[in-house]
């Protein structure tokens, strides 16, 4: 309880924008050059030093039609970002000995057609499962479905890709399927496990799965970018009920922020599990992927290992860049979709904040 209360007053008493050191300006100046070359209308981002947020601010209007300005509170889609969320809830219930990591998917969920081929939920979270991704449309799926199960049906009976373990292909369908593993071995709905056991102990108060009829707080509306002249227009519509568990959430980069510190303080995984989470996936053929339990993971020319992800969404993008043995990250989130280079970013502030 100590550490808890610890971990969350460290929360509350981060510095403020207004208190942060003039040092930020130059990373406030590469924040609104990136802005206005991805033409986005809004954005957001926050820094990590030391286990604290040391600065946030947002960028821009995060409603271009209402003139209101975005911050470090504004809500966006946060697309991919929520595989690490939904990856620490399966790790969360192995430690507590719910499931294996080598358990069959047919284990936890009997209605899911395995053939025969031997899915695991590692295979789930380190996309190497054969379970295919978006055909096209479904991006912008208007459907709503009103449980993990029945969104399940969308791709469910199609043909894998390949045998499980033998290749890594991108797959956001897998973690809805993580989402179903969640509810069947915890007895909760995935939502209530990731608000009790995830959201909640992070101190992530701003942070859900996007429910279309839902009134949110501080929400940024949803830009794309069209034609050759990169008019800035109003995103599709799209329910993202499809996607809770892979790319279905809304947070803020504060809350992000958030989440990488509970992960480097112990609060949500215990330190081996993290490393194991970290560990990128070795294929049948004994080849290397750069993708571990719900992260990216690359270690640069000094040796220093950046754990990572991006995401795009209808509207949104967004990246989280990390490197836990300094307790430091960058979460980054645009109003709008198709942001190239977020990485480039990501890293050019770690750069210049690590130098400091």
């Amino acid at each position: 309880m100590k550490s808890t209360l610890l971990f969350l007053t460290a929360l509350v008493a981060t510095p403020t924008f207004a208190e942060a050191p003039d040092t930020y300006a130059v990373v406030a100046d590469l924040v609104e050059a990136a802005r206005e070359e991805w033409r986005a209308p809004g954005m957001s981002l926050a820094v990590v030093v030391d286990g604290r947020i040391a600065w946030a601010r947002g960028f821009g209007l995060a409603d271009v039609e209402n003139e209101v300005e975005a911050g470090p509170g504004t809500v966006y889609r946060i697309a991919s970002i929520s595989k690490p969320l939904s990856a620490t809830a399966i790790l969360q219930l192995m430690e507590k000995g719910k499931l294996s990591l080598d358990d069959p998917v047919t284990k936890h969920v009997p209605s899911f057609p395995d053939r025969g081929l031997g899915i695991t939920l590692r295979h789930l979270l380190t996309h190497t499962s054969g379970i295919r991704h978006y055909k096209e449309g479904e991006m912008n799926l208007r459907e709503h479905f009103d449980s993990i199960e029945a969104a399940l049906e969308i791709f469910k009976d199609d043909p894998l890709l390949f045998t499980p373990g033998s290749k890594y292909s991108y797959s956001s369908y897998a973690y809805n399927l993580l989402a179903a593993v969640v509810e069947s071995a915890s007895g909760l709905t995935f939502e209530a496990f990731m608000r009790e056991k995830v959201w909640g102990p992070a101190g992530m108060t701003a942070t859900r799965l996007e429910q279309q009829g839902e009134i949110v707080l501080h929400r940024s509306r949803q830009y794309v970018v069209t034609g050759g002249g990169g008019r800035v227009a109003n995103a599709p519509f799209a329910d993202l009920s499809v996607k809770w568990a892979g790319g279905g959430m809304i947070s803020t980069v504060e809350d992000l922020a958030r989440f990488a510190i509970a992960l480097d303080q112990g609060v949500l995984l215990k330190p081996a599990t993290l490393e194991t989470m970290y560990e990128p996936m070795t294929l049948t053929d004994g080849t290397r992927t750069d993708y571990g339990l719900g992260w990216d993971s690359q270690a640069d020319e000094k040796g220093r290992r950046w754990i990572a992800h991006g995401g795009g969404a209808t509207g949104g993008s967004t990246y989280i860049l990390r490197l836990p043995e300094k307790r430091f990250a960058v979460t980054i989130a645009a109003n709008v979709s198709g942001v190239p280079d977020r990485r480039a970013l990501g890293m050019k502030i770690a750069e210049l904040v690590l130098a400091r």
